[in-house]
Formats: C-alpha cells, sequence, structure tokens
C-alpha cells in the first residue's frame, strides 16, 4: 500500500490489513465488492443550547411559530429532527437531521460539515427571535456533522437483521452488540429496542470481504444488512469489533494463515488477555 501526505510518499507492506475506516475506504481500494442503500440515512450535528429558561416559555407559540418557519421555507425539515419542543428540553444535543449526509469522500464530506452549521444556523436564528429566547447561545458544537451510513462490505457472511434481533449466537462470534435498531429517516427515528435478555454477536466471517485472504474490516463498514447496521455501527460495538479484528490479524500474521482458519479460542483467548469481552 501507499500513502502520500505534505511532504511524504510511503510504501506500506505487511501480512494482514484491517480497514477500520468506517467508509469501507481500503476495502474500495482493494477492489471487494460493497453494499450500499440508494437512500442512505440523515447525518447529525451534535451541539448545545444554553441561555434560556425552559420553565418560563410560552411552548405552545414557540411550536405554532416553528411550523409556519417550515411553511415559509425559513426553517427546513431536519433542522430540528425531534420537533422543536424537544430539541429545547434537551437543549440540542442529537436534535438535527442533515439529509444527505457523506463522508464517503472529502468533498462530500466537507458539504456534510457546511449543511450541519447552516442548519444548526437557520436554528439559533429561528430561537433568537422567540419570547425568551433572546439571549440564546451555542454553548458547545461537535467539530464535525455525524454520518450514520455510507458503504459496508459484501462479507462471507453478512449479518442479517433477524440475526441480530433475536440475538442470534455464532459459532464463530468474536464480539457483542447491544444497541436498538435505530434507522433514521425524514420521520425521524423511533429505536426499535431489543427483548430482554437478547443480546446480538458478531461473527468474524462479517468482517472478512468475500474471496478475500489477508483483510478484514471493524466497525460501520461491518458485513450486514441495512437494519442491522443501523445498530451494530455505535462506538461500542466497533470497539468490540477492532479488538477482535486485532487479535485475528496478529495471530494469522504469526502462523501464516487467513484469520478466518484462526481458532475462534485462541483470538478469544487474547482479547480476554487484554481486558476485552467475548461471546
Amino acid at each position: 500500500m501507499e500513502t502520500i501526505g505534505k511532504g511524504t510518499h510511503s510504501r506500506i507492506r505487511c501480512k494482514q490489513l484491517i480497514d477500520c475506516t468506517g467508509n469501507a475506504f481500503a476495502a474500495s481500494l482493494a477492489g471487494y465488492e460493497l453494499l450500499r442503500e440508494k437512500e442512505t440515512q440523515p447525518g447529525s450535528l451534535i451541539f448545545r443550547l444554553e441561555g434560556y429558561d425552559l420553565e418560563s416559555l410560552d411552548l405552545n407559540r414557540i411550536r405554532e411559530q416553528y411550523e409556519r418557519a417550515l411553511q415559509s421555507g425559513e426553517l427546513k425539515q431536519g433542522d430540528a429532527s425531534v420537533g422543536i419542543i424537544h430539541m429545547l428540553r434537551q437543549r440540542g444535543d442529537n436534535a438535527q437531521h442533515v439529509f444527505g449526509a457523506d463522508s464517503s469522500t472529502a468533498e462530500r464530506h466537507s458539504m456534510t460539515n457546511i449543511d450541519g452549521r447552516a442548519s444548526l444556523l437557520r436554528m439559533l436564528r429561528f430561537l433568537r427571535k422567540m419570547p425568551g429566547c433572546e439571549k440564546t447561545y451555542l454553548a458547545s458544537m461537535q467539530t464535525e456533522t455525524g454520518v450514520r451510513e455510507t458503504y459496508r462490505i459484501d462479507a462471507v457472511y453478512n449479518i442479517s437483521h433477524s440475526d441480530y434481533i433475536t440475538g442470534k449466537t455464532f459459532d464463530d462470534a468474536i464480539s457483542y452488540s447491544y444497541y436498538p435498531i435505530d434507522v433514521h429517516d425524514e420521520n425521524g427515528v423511533i429505536p426499535k429496542h431489543l427483548d430482554d435478555e437478547i443480546v446480538p454477536t458478531i461473527p468474524m466471517r462479517s468482517l472478512v470481504p468475500k474471496t478475500s485472504r489477508n483483510f478484514m474490516v471493524a466497525g460501520r463498514c461491518v458485513g450486514s444488512d441495512r437494519l442491522a447496521n443501523s445498530a451494530l455501527r455505535v462506538q461500542a460495538s466497533s470497539m468490540g469489533m477492532g479488538q477482535a479484528a486485532g487479535a485475528a490479524a496478529a495471530l494469522a500474521s504469526q502462523n501464516n494463515i487467513t484469520p478466518i482458519e484462526v481458532p475462534m479460542d485462541d483470538i478469544k483467548s487474547l482479547v480476554r488477555e487484554h481486558g476485552g469481552i467475548v461471546p
């Protein structure tokens, strides 16, 4: 693999490669088949608002003005994906939808960040015209708009929605997940929580693209259908996949075999040795 930066040009040789980009960048460069939906989930810019007393606000009036602003085009659908009142109550946070959010190229990622900040600016300007919100200010804002969905690999085994919600335990399970099915769309989001005592697992085969030998992924681009991926994409699940993939890659490299050929007991033992949790 060759990497190029400011004043640098390096060639990297390795026995095993793990793609943790979330967008399957390395998998794409390597020529593996990728999966993507025709319409992907909106992104969100996380922020916090301060400067108003929620208890003193005329929420009905603000709700009415918000609906009028949507109709006039002053605000856009998604500027308050959870509704204006809920957004005020939680003081922002994960309260916005940026439609078309995409981080698969530098240009698209830049536009996603611009769109997220423009949405926030529209909302801030609107709120400052509402009685009791005149002094509303931006207390904090993340540096980038979060992107929920781009590409995922076509893996040796793609985790299905049914696998996930039933907590299927795979013979080659190397980590856990826990998050609810969480597909965001133009109507907002209503998470579908897992039944009690259901704990999904992630098989090694889902980290390996079809036809590959010395290549794995970890994180959002794991092999899965769209519904399963809406839950698998979160940080804790990605961390579990990453540690397991690292252990599998190290053992495969040491023994000159492919990751799928590494005994599961050896992977789990190495993960546990470093404080990880495995099925």
